[in-house]
């Protein structure tokens, strides 16, 4: 575990997850798929039971080219990452990942905090080359977060995302 002081004084302590974690770690996906306009994942898509969340906890885990992180402040989960490299051999270099904040955590850096740890992790991993990751284009915090710390577009994937009759996002 590591901590940091974040923007607004206390601590956040950024660790792996653990299979004990499985039930708050559900809970907080739980919440963000429920109330967050930035994720593909619609609430009654969402089924994911404790016992399958431990077992993704554990996979993470295992794999020298996966992590799992939490981020904690008071005793509370606030944040999450999830890295996982290429299935493949000529993908094996890079990887993707997503970070979520809860929303009352918001703008109290702990998405800057979880990127670095990812960022310190997979530079101490030399088999990790690239970190990629996919971010809907009216998520505007997220993107700034990314481009401050040297990430660019690639690419982009036109109407890719459809909110609604009509209503699509990139």
């Amino acid at each position: 575990p590591v901590r940091h002081r974040i923007k607004t004084g206390e601590l956040a302590t950024i660790r792996s997850a653990l299979p004990d974690d499985a039930a708050v770690l559900l809970a907080h996906r739980r919440a963000l798929v429920d109330e967050d306009e930035f994720l593909v994942t619609q609430p009654d898509e969402f089924d994911q039971r404790p016992q399958q969340e431990q077992d993704s906890i554990r996979q993470y885990l295992d794999h020298p080219d996966r992590l799992l992180l939490v981020c904690e402040v008071c005793g509370t989960m606030a944040g999450a990452l999830f890295f996982e490299s290429g299935p493949r051999k000529r993908l094996a270099h890079r990887g993707t990942f997503d970070i979520s904040v809860g929303r009352e955590w918001r703008g109290r850096g702990l998405g800057t905090v979880l990127l670095q740890s990812l960022i310190e992790w997979a530079k101490a991993h030399s088999r990790i080359e690239k970190l990629a990751l996919a971010v809907l284009a009216t998520n505007h915090r997220a993107i700034s977060l990314y481009r401050r710390h040297g990430f660019r577009e690639e690419g982009r994937r036109v109407r890719e995302i459809k909110l609604g009759p009509d209503q699509y996002v990139d």
